[in-house]
């Protein structure tokens, strides 16, 4: 109880303090009026302009504000002692196991570790026994900025080998790579747009791990 509470002090004292500030050097940001007409109702939008996150004005835009809370937040004389204290507490979290699969002789499941940005996949010969964990593939690894993702995996009948899908920069546009289960190698051939937003993605191996069936949507141009 007195971790969560002085957590929350420090939380509050952080965002409170980065509230004023910013609301003392506040810019603002241009007006475009758009009328939109909902059932014969008209309602204007003055920031409608700002949906469109591949202009480059709302780019630059985008890009001056994170510029400018950064640096609102960089200044804050108690956040360095915040932040190494939050990070200490988050570090001690337990490990959490999730979309578990079995096969002969082998569990898969994604394993969360903070203070690691993204879940793993690793392998254990039995649930009782955590000192077996394998790791198979750390997206941490592959970036170190945390933005590469699993989005979901799929182990052959055997266990041998296992399908992920995975995406970068939080786009869960996923290509699919084939790894060995026991080295954590990955083989050569990769698969584009096996997994898409909002419509998800699968793979399925045959019975004797020979060859694998999965989803792949368009690409640009495709229809």
């Amino acid at each position: 109880m007195r971790l969560n509470l002085v957590l929350l002090i420090a939380v509050v004292s952080l965002f409170g303090i980065t509230s004023i500030l910013a609301a003392e050097t506040n810019s603002q940001t241009p007006k475009k009026p758009v009328t939109d007409e909902y059932q014969s109702a008209k309602v204007e939008d003055d920031y409608q302009w700002l949906e469109k996150d591949d202009d480059p004005e709302v780019k630059a835009w985008s890009d001056a504000e994170n510029k400018k809370t950064r640096a609102y937040l960089d200044k804050l004389p108690e956040r360095a002692a915040i932040e190494k204290q939050l990070t200490a507490w988050y570090a001690k979290t337990s490990p959490n196991y999730s979309d578990i699969v079995s096969r002969p002789g082998i569990l898969f499941a994604m394993k969360f570790q903070p203070p690691k940005q993204q879940p793993m996949l690793v392998t254990l010969t039995s649930a009782d026994d955590l000192k077996s964990e394998k790791v198979v593939l750390d997206p941490n690894k592959l970036d170190a900025k945390g933005t590469t993702a699993i989005d979901w995996f799929a182990p052959s009948q055997d266990g041998k080998y296992v399908a992920i899908s995975i995406s970068q920069g939080g786009s869960e546009d996923g290509t699919l790579h084939i790894y060995e289960t026991a080295t954590g190698k990955a083989l050569p051939d990769s698969i584009a747009h096996v997994q898409y937003p909002t419509a998800g993605g699968s793979a399925a191996w045959n019975a004797d791990g020979t060859g694998i069936y999965y989803t792949r949507f368009p690409r640009k141009g495709e229809k």
